[in-house]
């Protein structure tokens, strides 16, 4: 079942936003094609319909207002779809031009994105990349090669690679899809060298990572880095990074990562039927990892 906080004062079900137009949302539909469709930014078409960027508020207004009756493959969120009653979203009106008034009218504030850009960063890094190994008998060869994207801006970055050893029963080879985590650090530095081990490199996730793993699943890289197999030759697209973010912020907002703590983490999640070959395999994978290709910008 979706989770839904109902807001202290809800907007009513068929409140629309001043100076705006219907949308009647159809299966394929999300908040990311829809704005993007429309020259917008997803979390921007959230908060003018719904004044809020909390999931679970949102979630609320998709069930209450909207009408949406699918949820999302994770069961966590509401879909768009063609079977939504009324299905109605609103999208903003270009206002016309005005000749300032004199005194000139004092410009509205403007409410943040959440979270914000800008002050201390939040040391988190993520990626899509691509694992592949081997495995023959008791011990194999584990590699992982991923671009990782800070939390904060898009253009901060870096190329990350891990190679890896392990030991276990197993037979087989395979190269699948992974989405990366990074916490604990402000510079890519801090995770160069760093010692990474656990079985296939998830000591920190475990089984709770499963939802982050499906929600980037349906995302064009991972589906075009499944299916030419083979380690990452380009990077994600800005559209792709902002909704890989979201997905992350969200994981943030349930308590799955913690940003609190100093330590660097690299962690690795497989992403679910992403990938080719045939393995099986039980083994604990330990290795380092060696970050290049740094940029970074300042914002």
């Amino acid at each position: 079942m979706p989770l839904e906080k109902k807001p202290t004062v809800p907007f009513p079900p068929a409140y629309a936003p001043p100076k705006s137009k219907p949308y009647r949302v159809k299966t394929g539909d999300d908040w990311y094609s829809v704005a993007s469709a429309h020259g917008l930014l997803a979390r921007d078409l959230i908060h003018f319909n719904y004044g809020t960027y909390d999931p679970k508020e949102v979630n609320y207004y998709l069930r209450a207002n909207v009408g949406c009756v699918l949820p999302t493959h994770d069961k966590l969120n509401w879909k768009f779809s063609s079977e939504a009653t009324p299905g109605l979203i609103y999208l903003p009106m270009k206002a016309d031009w005005k000749r300032p008034s004199f005194p000139p009218v004092p410009p509205e504030p403007v409410v943040p994105p959440v979270p914000v850009t800008k002050g201390p960063r939040s040391g988190v890094w993520f990626g899509i990349g691509v694992q592949g190994g081997g495995h023959f008998a008791i011990g194999g060869k584990d590699t992982v090669e991923a671009w990782m994207f800070s939390l904060e801006s898009y253009k901060n970055r870096f190329m990350m690679n891990i190679d890896g050893y392990r030991a276990g029963p197993g037979l087989g080879a395979s190269v699948g899809v992974t989405i990366v985590v990074a916490t604990g650090g402000a510079s890519p530095g801090k995770f160069h060298m760093l010692k990474v081990d656990g079985y296939d490199f998830q000591a920190n996730l475990g089984g709770k990572w499963g939802d982050l793993a499906k929600g980037a699943k349906g995302m064009s890289t991972v589906q075009r880095f499944a299916s030419g197999a083979k380690i990452v030759d380009k990077m994600i697209s800005f559209a792709e990074w902002e909704k890989c973010r979201d997905l992350v912020v969200n994981a943030i907002k349930t308590g799955m990562i913690d940003t609190k703590s100093a330590k660097p983490e690299m962690n690795v999640i497989a992403i679910p039927g992403a990938g080719i070959g045939a393995e099986l395999s039980l083994y604990y994978s330990w290795g380092e990892v060696f970050v290049h290709n740094v940029i970074l910008t300042g914002d």
